[in-house]
Order: C-alpha cells, then structure tokens, then sequence
C-alpha cells in the first residue's frame, strides 16, 4: 500500500485562469501477475477552489522496465498507471501516469486525467511512500 501527495493544476487550454489542486490518496493494491502487473483502489481527498472533497476509484499498474543495480537488485522500476476516478463533487476522471518507484519505498510520478464531466485536464506531480511491509523472499539456501 503507498500513501501518495499529488499537486498540480486543473486546465482547459483554451480560456481562464488555470485551478490549483492538491491532496493526497491511500492506494492498496494487490498482484495480478507477479512482477508485471497490480490493481487496486485508490481513496484520498483533494483541496480546489477553496473546498476540500473526496475521491475514489479503481488503479491498475504495469511494470514497463526495472533498472537494475548490479548485485544489489532493482534500483527502480518504470511503472505506467491507469485510473477511473470519482470525485464527491461530481468530478469523472479517466487517465494515468508514469511512476518511478524508487528502492521499492519511494514513488514519483506524473499524471494526466480527463474530467469527463466537467471538460477539463488534471495535470498533476505525486510523491508516493510505501507504507505497507515488503514481503520476505523465499531463499532456499537460507533453509
């Protein structure tokens, strides 16, 4: 489970001031396919237009490339995200991202979402934590 923070702005690209947003989200997410691809939920709130509102929906995560550090393991992994999330303000936001996750700890990300409802783009950074224990691996030498 990572605990996220995410800021960013709310846009049409056509005419008026662009809207700042920021929050925070819980995603727990379980294995699909072991090393390859996650699902999950993701709840949180957000702060725009001097209101504070909800947010849930469903996430997927596919492993695009691990960069590896030798001996040591996986230094990062190159994650590409998928999200259908709604908002308590009757916001409908379709879209994704891009992840580092860092050291199996640290997340950093970039993200786009079309609100459908409202004909706008959310264009957003995120720094992630993991929050969750790592499972232990197996080691049949160890035994």
């Amino acid at each position: 489970m990572h605990t996220k923070i995410h800021n960013g702005m709310i846009t049409n690209f056509h005419r008026g001031a662009d809207i700042y947003v920021g929050g925070f989200q819980l995603i727990p997410q379980a294995t699909l396919v072991s090393g390859k691809l996650r699902a999950g939920l993701i709840a949180g709130g957000f702060y725009v237009g001097k209101s504070f509102e909800g947010q849930f929906g469903p996430t997927i995560s596919v492993k695009v490339k691990t960069f590896n550090a030798g001996p040591f393991g996986s230094a990062a992994n190159l994650q590409l995200t998928a999200d259908h999330i709604w908002g308590t303000g009757k916001q409908k936001l379709a879209g994704g991202g891009l992840h580092v996750d860092l050291l199996n700890k640290l997340v950093l990300g970039f993200t786009a979402h079309r609100d459908y409802q409202f004909n706008t783009w959310w264009l957003q950074t995120a720094l992630g934590l993991r929050i969750s224990k790592i499972k232990k691996t197996r080691e049949p030498f160890n035994e």
